[in-house]
């Protein structure tokens, strides 16, 4: 006796190519036209998917951007985790040089996460938190490097790590520098004298975060004053 045939349904890893696929789209349509000129109709037409299909997965662009949001921060999460084992077989500039292009490597392959991000018009799920999540995968780094670091001088050292990171990326859209590469290298050997710097607050040889009210007066008193004091432009590079 033949059994009737049943409507194939799609498997988990037919499912998983065809989310893929409408991320992959959508991430670009992002990137090219941004969060609000985006619609859906594009994204199912770029992804050569029907847009019942992509309603299917993601009922609104929310979901979308909240999706490749959250994407985005667990692959930078995932990518200080890797570095945080690896430092201590590393050298000090090796850890610089990854620290400072990290985020400039990251844009450039995933160019969507900043326009997401720096959505300022609307609010996407998952979008709030992000630069702190991020931000917590800088002191395992700064940890692994210096393990004498305490917890609260690893979290006061991460914020400028941060920042320089920014900063590099900064740096390579600069477009009045000539040779981007050269200014990157002379980039990673600052970041690599603040690491130092980091691992010599470790041993004790430097004032620690709690004691740094201080600093800012004592240069002043000694005719440096002006660093604190003085303002300049505001830059801002991968919006984390």
């Amino acid at each position: 006796m033949r059994i009737a045939s049943q409507k194939s349904t799609p498997n988990t890893g037919e499912v998983n190519a065809r989310v893929a696929s409408l991320l992959e789209a959508a991430s670009a349509e992002f990137a090219e036209k941004g969060y609000e000129a985006t619609t859906m109709t594009a994204i199912a037409a770029r992804a050569g998917a029907s847009i019942g299909s992509l309603y299917q997965f993601f009922p609104t662009k929310e979901q979308v951007a909240a999706t490749l949001i959250e994407q985005y921060v667990t692959e930078l999460e995932a990518a200080f985790d890797r570095l945080s084992e690896e430092v201590p077989l590393l050298k000090v500039s090796v850890v610089a040089g990854r620290l400072t292009t990290l985020f400039v490597a990251f844009r450039t392959t995933y160019p969507a996460f900043v326009v997401l991000v720096d959505a300022r018009d609307v609010v996407l799920p998952g979008g709030t938190g992000v630069r702190e999540r991020l931000r917590k995968g800088i002191p395992s780094v700064l940890a692994a490097l210096a393990p004498r670091l305490s917890v609260k001088e690893a979290l006061f050292r991460a914020v400028v790590v941060q920042h320089l990171m920014k900063a590099a990326v900064t740096l390579t859209h600069d477009a009045s520098v000539v040779d981007h590469h050269a200014a990157i290298l002379e980039f990673q050997h600052v970041v690599e004298h603040y690491l130092e710097d980091v691992m010599e607050a470790a041993r004790g040889g430097r004032t620690g975060a709690a004691q740094r009210g201080t600093a800012p007066k004592e240069r002043s008193a000694s005719g440096n004053g002006a660093g604190p004091k003085s303002k300049g432009k505001g830059t801002s590079g991968v919006s984390a």
